[in-house]
């Protein structure tokens, strides 16, 4: 959205328009489940009514993201904020982790993090009022007091960039007609949800190569390799992951990332929306896929996982946020203090969407920001182009595009096997800065997963041994394929931390030149 709104037919006074889709571009939107909907409040927003939008998008119904901490750079538009919605019958609620600031305080960190990180603000209808819209109480905000509200933002939906139609989206579950779905508004049947376009799914398979050796480690489960955080769905029961992983990074007392119950962990069970049927969800296992990916191509690497993302296979923002500055937290206190871990190396982000106005995302949105601080920082951050089959700028992968003080942002698509081609279902266009295999990709699932899906012809056959044909969900094995951007972000990820390797300088400014050298040397590799 733009800073300044005026009447929607004014495309010559809105910077945003400079950014706008083509004409014949169609602009997707990343798609949401109906447990999506529901457990985000999800709204649609149509650019035709919308002040400054120029693309359809998903957000958070009741939820702002402002700039700064609450007290700080926050301070002026959190009191608008207060009074506008005291005049709606609402009450906008501060969402800020109380230990983490604590933390922040403690370490002298308070005025960094102000200009890398955002707080939420979530709206409250009073008993048995309508439900709040925060896009429309932010275009109010902005008529009233542009200045004040310059860079407070939607908190998106955001979506993995590992969802190909055959994974099983539960059709018959429901897929949130009119919400996500957005028939009309770029949706790119045939095209973006890749319906006919690279759509293989994921699938048990069997791994016959020894698994991945890793050095003599300390006794430790930051080891001493690399450091690679894989903000995703979590982290499943797999050998593979007995060591060498962090499963529960907290700053100040407080968790980074989300904490499923059992019933919601998308890598326990894996079936958290249909129990009935027993189904397994669409992005159930895609952390532990993720993470499989980056423990085959740099053995060394310590992971950290940190959950944001339920088997459905949407983020709020919000969360997204929420735990990138917990790990930018923690990366700065553990570059003085070994007694919390050892400082970040890479980020990988398998995840995003697609934003109402492209040119604003930048000067506005939180998520620019922490990403920037984390770059700031010395942290090579990855993300996947997304699977559209477009050129339509995916965030936050699109940020790569931005110029950048510290270790630049990298967008990655992805490649078929064999000649490197770019995959069809692949985002593309010049803010996409590398190529990965992502196609047909071999890596862990969790070995827990077992759910209602059966062999389509299974037999005792009397003497002889019982017969059958694969179980489709059946993954106790471990391992299984898979296709998307999603999976050609840890490749990369991955060739990134070996190139950093051990040892990387404590001393933010050398570290930002070792990983921005260690980031361009893989870049000149070919795909």
């Amino acid at each position: 959205m733009t800073n300044t709104p005026g009447p929607r037919s004014d495309a010559h006074q809105d910077p945003a328009h400079e950014h706008a889709p083509a004409v014949g571009t169609a602009s997707p939107v990343v798609p949401v489940a109906p447990s999506a909907a529901r457990r985000l409040r999800a709204r649609a927003l149509d650019p035709a009514t919308a002040v400054g939008a120029t693309a359809p998008t998903v957000y958070v119904g009741d939820t702002l993201l402002l700039p700064g901490l609450p007290d700080r750079t926050a301070a002026s538009a959190l009191d608008a904020l207060r009074a506008l919605a005291g005049e709606r019958g609402l009450r906008a609620v501060v969402v800020r982790d109380e230990a983490r600031d604590r933390a922040l305080a403690e370490q002298g960190l308070a005025e960094r993090l102000d200009a890398a990180t955002a707080t939420t603000v979530r709206f409250v209808a009073a008993d048995g009022g309508e439900p709040p819209d925060a896009r429309l109480l932010l275009e109010e905000a902005r008529r009233r007091d542009a200045d004040s509200f310059r860079g407070v933002g939607l908190s998106h939906v955001v979506g993995a960039a590992g969802y190909l139609q055959g994974v099983g989206y539960l059709q018959g579950v429901g897929y949130l007609q009119g919400v996500g779905y957005l028939q009309g508004v770029g949706y790119l049947q045939g095209v973006g949800y890749l319906q006919g376009v690279g759509g293989d799914g994921r699938a048990p398979v069997v791994w016959s190569a020894p698994s991945p050796r890793r050095a003599s480690q300390p006794d430790d489960p930051w080891g001493n390799g690399p450091v690679v955080a894989v903000v995703d769905t979590g982290l499943g029961r797999h050998p593979w992951f007995d060591e060498g992983c962090v499963r529960d990074l907290r700053v100040g007392g407080s968790p980074v990332g989300l904490r499923f119950a059992p019933a919601d962990d998308p890598e326990a069970s894996g079936v958290t929306l249909d129990p009935v049927n027993g189904v397994l969800d669409p992005l159930a296992g895609h952390g532990t896929f993720i993470a499989g990916i980056i423990r085959q191509r740099c053995p060394e690497a310590t992971l950290v996982s940190v959950p944001v993302m339920y088997g459905d296979g949407a983020a709020d923002e919000a969360d997204l946020v929420a735990a990138l500055e917990g790990l930018l937290v923690h990366h700065l206190v553990a570059s003085t203090d070994d007694s919390v871990g050892r400082p970040l190396d890479v980020v990988c982000l398998s995840m995003g969407y697609y934003h109402e106005s492209p040119g604003a995302v930048v000067a506005e949105e939180a998520l620019a920001r922490v990403l920037r601080g984390l770059g700031e920082a010395g942290v090579a951050v990855v993300a996947a182009a997304g699977n559209a089959a477009g050129v339509v700028e995916f965030y936050p992968a699109a940020l790569a595009a931005a110029p950048s003080s510290g270790v630049p942002l990298v967008s990655v698509g992805a490649t078929v096997p064999g000649a490197a081609l770019v995959a069809t279902y692949s985002n593309t266009g010049p803010w996409v800065r590398a190529y990965r295999e992502g196609t047909h990709v071999v890596s862990t699932m969790p070995i827990t997963f077992d759910a209602s899906a059966r062999s389509g012809l299974a037999t005792p056959n009397g003497t002889l041994p019982a017969r059958a044909t694969p179980d489709a969900d059946d993954y106790s094995g471990g391992f299984g394929v898979w296709s998307g951007t999603s999976f050609a972000a840890p490749a990369l990820a991955a060739q990134i931390a070996c190139a950093v390797g051990a040892g990387t300088p404590r001393d933010p400014g050398k570290r930002v030149d070792v990983v921005a050298e260690a980031l361009a040397a893989v870049l000149e590799e070919p795909s």
